[in-house]
This record gives C-alpha cells, structure tokens and sequence, in this order.
C-alpha cells in the first residue's frame, strides 16, 4: 500500500495507530503497527471493515488474527516471501540493538573505571594505591577493547546479512507487482500507478498530459479455441513485449486480466498520445506470432483500444470507466481500431 501523505498528516496517522494498536492489539509488534496505519490513514475498506468487526467486542486481537489481516489486506501475493524476511530483518534489528546496547555498557563500564582512578589519584594515599589503580585501568582498557572488537564483528556480519535480506525484500517487491506471463505490472500494480498519477496532478502537473490507454485482443477466445492455450499465452506475451517497446521512464503497462491490458502515460500532449496509440495498433497488426519457436505465424493478431486523457475533476474510477467506454466503440465499430473519449 503507497500512502502519500505529508509529514503533518503522517505523524497523525502514527499517533492514531499507535492509539488504536495498544488499545486492541493483544501483541505490539511491526505487523500490528502495519494495520492499524492502515487502518489510520485509511487504505482499504476491506481491512478497515474487518478490523471494526474484530474489535467490535472488545477482545484484543492476537497475534494470528494481525497476521492474517495484514496478508490478506496489506501483503503482495507473494506476502509470505515478504513476511519471512521481514521477520528476520527484526531478528538482525534486535541482534544489532544488543550489540550496541554490549558497546554501550562497556562504554559506561570504562568511564566509571576512569572516575574510580581519578579519585585514587587525588586521595590521600594515591603514591600508594596508584600501582593497584593503574591496574584496574588497564584491565578496565582491555575489556572495553574487546567488547568493541566482538561489536565490530557482529556488526560487520548483520550488516551484510541487512543487504541480502533488502535485495530478497526487493525481488519479492517486484515480482509481487509483475503478472508472470507478461511481465507488465499487474491490476494491482497498475491501480497504484494510476492512483499515483491522480494525487500528483495538483502539485506536480508539469507540462505532461496523463492519458490512460485500455486494449484488449480482438476474437482471443477464437484464437484459444482454434489454435490451443500455448498459442493463447504467447499472443498475451507478445502483446506484453510489444507494449514494453513503446513506453518510456514514467510511464506504466499493465494487465487487468484475461486479454484485457493498460497503458499509463505522460505525454506532451493529447496528438502524441493519439499518434503513439496508433503506432501500436499497427505494431501488433503487422507482427506475426508462432505458438513455438520454428513453427510458422497462425494469422494476424489484432488490438482495440480505447483512450482518455485525464480531467482535472475526475477521480480513477471515472477515468477508467471513459477509457472503457471508449474500448467498447472500438470493439463495436469493427476492431482493429483506436478510439478516443470525448
């Protein structure tokens, strides 16, 4: 879930959850923090509904039940992979706190042997007492010595344990975001993009016009029945690759399932985006695709597309709705053909 709040409306939120997790939360721990965040700053109204059942009775939650809350209406699909990392970024968490909390004490065990040895340098008897102080200091030195090696070590080691475990937190990231039989973003993803899109239009509207491309595959059930799945999923993979071609850094491609794909864009202007829709009908009219490799092309493969540009007003809902009613005039007016909403 991407909150985009500002710093005053984030501490709000934390305060609120912090609130909400120690009233209801039998366990105080990341994942419950995680929920109620949500639940604060208003993420999802599934999560938010579930939580007000739960808590309707007074019981605290468990630690199970946060944990399947936070699955089920926080995690990615591959919430699991990311969840078991996250557990042990928490152990190497702990694990680096106790090593500097062991440096800490030795810190504070050497300045107490460094107090001791100036008051028996001022006492009465210190020409006495002085061999049995220097003593003590150098005893008190090589401790603290040796704490700091053993903490530099530990240190050392959780620190590179904290990269790998950032990169397997990164790739559960990715592959969460991403359908695995195109490799564009999925609906999720695509619904996050799209919802970045409309939150950034009033403070960063630029000179860009963001414009919200649906398509989908015309006759793709014929195509399935006549010439088999295999051929089916490489159509929906050659139609992932050549969308992938046409997009630049800012702009966004996903599927929403079935044959049915996005395209989020930030264009100079409505004509380049109209130009760009076009150039990719054409691109996917004119390729041939092999249900394998050395088998010869089955036919054309042809797209309708249906394009809104955004309106100042509109939330992502109606965006959507625009950009599929265009879809249907396409589909409906023959195929193979880029329509534009009003």
């Amino acid at each position: 879930m991407d909150y985009l709040h500002d710093r005053d409306r984030s501490l709000a939120c934390l305060r609120t959850a912090v609130a909400c997790m120690g009233k209801h939360s039998a366990v105080l721990d990341p994942l419950s923090y995680a929920v109620w965040y949500d639940y604060a700053a208003g993420g999802s109204a599934d999560l938010k509904r579930a939580l007000d059942e739960a808590t309707a009775s007074g019981a605290l939650l468990s630690q199970e039940t946060v944990r399947e809350l936070f699955l089920r209406h926080i995690a990615q699909p591959q919430g699991m992979a990311s969840l078991d990392a996250l557990t042990q970024v928490m152990g190497l968490a702990m694990a680096v706190s106790q090593s500097t909390d062991l440096a800490r004490r030795a810190s504070e065990d050497l300045g107490r042997s460094l107090t001791d040895f100036e008051a028996q340098l001022h006492a009465p008897d210190a020409p006495a007492a002085l061999g049995s102080a220097v003593g003590h200091m150098r005893q008190a030195s090589a401790q603290t010595q040796d704490s700091m090696q053993h903490v530099s070590g530990m240190l050392a080691q959780h620190s590179a344990e904290m990269q790998r475990l950032k990169g397997e937190l990164e790739q559960a990231r990715q592959e969460a975001a991403v359908d695995g039989l195109t490799q564009v973003l999925n609906r999720r993803a695509f619904d996050r993009a799209v919802q970045g899109c409309l939150a950034q239009r009033e403070s960063d509207a630029g000179p860009f016009v963001p414009c919200l491309l649906l398509m989908d595959i015309d006759k793709f059930k014929a195509l399935n029945d006549g010439f088999g799945h295999a051929f089916g999923d490489e159509v929906l993979r050659a139609i992932g690759r050549a969308l992938r071609t046409v997009v630049v850094e800012g702009d966004s491609v996903g599927r929403f399932g079935g044959d049915e794909f996005a395209l989020l864009l930030r264009m100079h202007s409505l004509d380049a985006a109209k130009d760009l829709a076009e150039r990719l009908r054409k691109l996917v009219a004119g390729s041939r695709i092999r249900a394998g490799q050395g088998e010869e092309s089955r036919g054309v493969v042809t797209i309708s597309v249906g394009g809104a540009a955004m309106r100042p007003d509109e939330d992502a809902l109606a965006w959507l709705q625009r950009a599929d009613a265009a879809l249907y005039k396409s589909k409906n007016g023959g195929r193979n053909r880029v329509t534009w909403a009003d």
